[in-house]
Formats: structure tokens, C-alpha cells, sequence
């Protein structure tokens, strides 16, 4: 079911045949990050609109959108007849390409957008430190400096609640490209809107409108061990689940 040989040569190949598509992806991101940094500074004269708050905005907004972006183009190539026989047929398991699917949109590609985030973003917040100096003599209450993301202990949950929240929304985007056979980009996003627009009403309601609820071991709402488990298995448990629903419609477009 799995060779570690196998898989290598899969993921070489992989990387050969869309190696530059995914560094141009991210050359696009860095540029719209960069004109998006620009609008907001007002072309660098007003640096003090460049906190650490903003920072996280766009650092948190951008992985969101990039990211399901970056997932539905993972099986673009199902679209075309005979590009999706090619790559339906290597030779390797359908639990190699799951996990190499894995990899690549949950793994690989949140480290490589964090590492671009932070090539346009570090000049930004120097720059920004640079003017709240110059303008301050005083310790300003504002936070110039760059963000980095789980830096901040208080807020660690909620960014993993974050992350785990946009790995079942990949897990998602990934399933309806696999699900449908055409208009799979259609599809999947009205069926991705509508499921959103189901559960984040709920949520709502069972938090009672408070976020922090609803993030296990958030240290502002104390609440017993039986919630926490509970919170724990919810945020483990439905991207697992989504995620092994992608390896079944893999296998299922192999075996058809």
C-alpha cells in the first residue's frame, strides 16, 4: 500500500511537472501582498496604519483565500481527459497520492506561504518601526513590530482553530473536485458557500456569539474537561474525516 521509493519518485515527479506553477503561484501572492501593503501605507507614508493587528488581518485573510485556491488547483489537471488518465494511472497507491495531496496543500504549502509572507512583510514592519521611532520619543502602546504567527501565547488556540478550520475547508474544495466531473470549480464552490453558510449561523448559536467558546484550551473561558475533549475531537476530528474522505474519492476515480 505504500513504497517509500514509490512515493519519492511520485513526489519528483510531481514536483517536475508543476514545480515552477507553484513558485509562480506564490510570486503572484507576494505581488498582491505587496500592492495590498502599499494601499493600506498609502505608499509607505503612513506607517503607523502598519501594526501588528493589520499584519495578522492580512496574513490570516490571505492564507485563507490562497489556500483553497492552491487546493482546487492541486487536481485541475482531473478536467482534461487525458491528463487526468496520465496522473490517475502512475504507478503509485491511491493512499501515496492522498498523502502526498496532503503534503503538499496542508503542509508544505502553509510554510512556503509563511516564508513569502514574510519576504514582502519584514521590510514593511522595519520601515513601520522605523517611523513610530522617528515620530515617538515614548514607548509606543502600538505593536510595530513583524507578525509572526503563533508567537503571541494568548492567542495560539485560536490560530490553530484557524488553521485546522481552513484544512477542512481544503479537505473540502479538494472533495468536490474529486466529486464532480464537470464544472467542478462551479460546484464545489456554491456547495463549499452553502455548507458555510449552514454552520456558521450555528456555531453562532452555540457559542452564544462568542468566539473564544469555541476554541479548547482558550485561556479568557474556562470551561470543564468534558467541553474541552469535546472542542479537541471537533477540531481533529472533522478535517480527519474530510481529509480521509479525499483519499476515498481518489480511490474512487482510480477504480472508475
Amino acid at each position: 500500500m505504500f513504497d517509500l521509493r514509490r512515493f519519492g519518485r511520485l513526489a519528483a515527479v510531481q514536483w517536475a511537472e508543476r514545480g515552477r506553477e507553484y513558485l509562480w503561484f506564490l510570486a503572484i501572492g507576494i505581488g498582491v501582498h505587496t500592492c495590498t501593503w502599499l494601499v493600506i501605507t498609502q505608499a509607505g507614508r503612513h506607517m503607523d496604519h502598519y501594526e501588528q493587528d493589520t499584519q495578522s488581518v492580512l496574513y490570516w485573510l490571505g492564507y485563507a483565500i490562497t489556500a483553497l485556491i492552491f487546493a482546487g488547483r492541486h487536481f485541475t489537471m482531473l478536467a482534461q481527459r487525458d491528463a487526468a488518465l496520465t496522473w490517475l494511472m502512475r504507478p503509485a497507491s491511491a493512499f501515496e497520492k492522498c498523502l502526498l495531496t496532503f503534503l503538499v496543500v496542508a503542509v508544505a504549502y502553509p510554510l512556503a506561504y509563511t516564508l513569502a509572507f514574510q519576504v514582502c512583510n519584514l521590510p514593511g514592519a522595519a520601515l513601520a518601526i522605523g517611523a513610530e521611532s522617528a515620530r515617538q520619543e515614548w514607548q509606543s502602546a502600538r505593536e510595530m513590530g513583524p507578525y509572526l504567527p503563533f508567537a503571541n501565547a494568548e492567542k495560539r488556540f485560536a490560530q490553530m482553530g484557524c488553521v485546522l478550520g481552513i484544512a477542512t475547508l481544503q479537505s473540502l474544495v479538494l472533495v468536490g473536485m474529486l466529486y464532480f466531473r464537470r464544472l467542478s470549480w462551479l460546484k464545489t464552490l456554491v456547495a463549499v458557500f452553502v455548507l458555510l453558510m449552514i454552520v456558521l449561523p450555528l456555531l453562532t448559536i452555540v457559542a452564544d456569539a462568542s468566539v473564544e467558546k469555541l476554541f479548547p484550551g482558550y485561556p479568557v473561558v474556562p470551561v470543564g474537561w468534558g467541553v474541552r475533549a469535546w472542542l479537541w475531537t471537533l477540531w481533529i476530528g472533522t478535517p480527519g474525516m474530510f481529509w480521509i474522505s479525499v483519499y476515498g474519492f481518489l480511490r474512487d476515480r482510480e477504480l472508475s
